[in-house]
């Protein structure tokens, strides 16, 4: 007897518990109760709201808010949050793949590690948020502000990126291999340390002052950009188009531009230590350029002008220098051995040391 009366207590007690359990889903905010019910919610408001583990595959909370939600492990896949506020929502291991985040307020959101393979975030604020090991191929970032955002080690092969901002954007060690961003409203400021960068078109683009260390550059297209006073320290440039770029002041310290296309680019004040180049530098201006242990050997460099240029130990053995301009050039310890000189000017050169064995036109010949 006694057994059957406990046990019809912790009936009772279960009983109360799952009545107070459904009351307070009854009494829920109206807008969650919705979206329960419904699988959809555009417009409402959902900010603070604990969302997380639910299945809302391919549900409509366009224009949401979503200030503060809570969503981790929440699957939205195909999910529809075009112009939802997620500012400060908890988006941890959340499923975002072909989600649609078109005008999406996301500035400052912490998306680190996010899988946004094909989403759409055309048109969405992306200001300072944290993109570091995403992966974003495929995806459409038209008219995106990711000023300041933060895309360390992320992919971002394939994306679109049409009048997107990018200005002081952290982009250090970021997939963009083969992508085009000719038509980006802007890059000023941002950082390509070690990027991947083969294939990408950035040419006419105005990227002056930014950082392309130790990044990979093979076959850029860098024609006509504007990367005065850039840095490209250590940077992998082979075969890399740099026509008619603007290089004035740049540090290109140990560089790698054997095969680059370089005509017609300036390249005063720039700082040009132990770089590798050759190939065909006709006409190319090396004026006031720091080129000591340089290694230019075999480089056409038929009317190439190094005025006042610094090219002690400079290395530019069986070069064509056929009219190059030395005028107040420092050209102490340089090797211009079997080098081209004929009709090449040295007026006011500093020849200390300088190597001319079987060179064709040396001076004092």
């Amino acid at each position: 007897m006694q057994r059957k009366r406990a046990n019809l207590g912790a009936a009772v007690t279960l009983l109360c518990g799952m009545s107070s359990s459904i009351v307070g889903a009854a009494e829920g905010p109206p807008d969650l109760q919705r979206l329960t019910a419904e699988g959809r919610c555009p417009k409402c408001n959902l900010a603070g709201a604990d969302l997380s583990g639910m299945r809302l595959m391919s549900a409509d909370l366009s224009g949401a808010d979503l200030r503060g939600a809570k969503l981790r492990k929440t699957i939205l896949f195909r999910a529809n949050l075009s112009g939802a506020d997620l500012r400060q929502a908890d988006l941890e291991k959340a499923s975002l793949g072909r989600i649609n985040l078109s005008g999406a307020n996301l500035n400052g959101l912490d998306l680190h590690g996010a899988r946004l393979a094909h989403a759409e975030l055309r048109g969405a604020l992306l200001a300072g948020a944290d993109l570091s090991d995403s992966m974003l191929e495929h995806t459409d970032l038209r008219s995106a502000d990711l000023r300041g955002a933060k895309l360390v080690r992320s992919t971002l092969r394939s994306a679109k990126f049409d009048a997107a901002q990018f200005d002081g954007a952290d982009m250090r060690e970021t997939d963009l291999r083969g992508v085009d961003l000719r038509q980006i409203a802007g890059a000023r400021g941002a950082n390509f340390t070690q990027a991947r960068l083969d294939g990408a078109q950035l040419d006419q683009l105005d990227l002056s002052g930014n950082r392309f260390d130790r990044a990979e550059m093979t076959g850029c297209n860098l024609t006509k950009a504007d990367l005065r006073n850039a840095t490209f320290v250590g940077t992998i440039l082979r075969k890399a188009d740099l026509t008619d770029a603007r290089l004035d002041g740049a540090d290109l310290m140990g560089a790698n531009l054997k095969g680059a296309r370089i005509s017609r680019a300036r390249l005063t004040n720039a700082n040009m230590e132990q770089i590798s180049m050759g190939g065909n530098l006709i006409g190319i201006d090396f004026s006031n350029a720091l080129l000591t242990r340089a290694d230019l050997s075999g480089a056409n460099l038929k009317d190439a002008l190094f005025r006042r240029a610094d090219l002690r130990q400079a290395n530019l053995s069986s070069c064509n220098l056929y009219a190059a301009d030395f005028t107040g050039a420092d050209l102490t310890g340089a090797n211009l051995r079997s080098a081209n000189l004929n009709n090449a000017v040295f007026a006011d050169a500093v020849l200390n040391g300088t190597r001319f064995e079987d060179a064709r036109g040396a001076p004092g010949q």
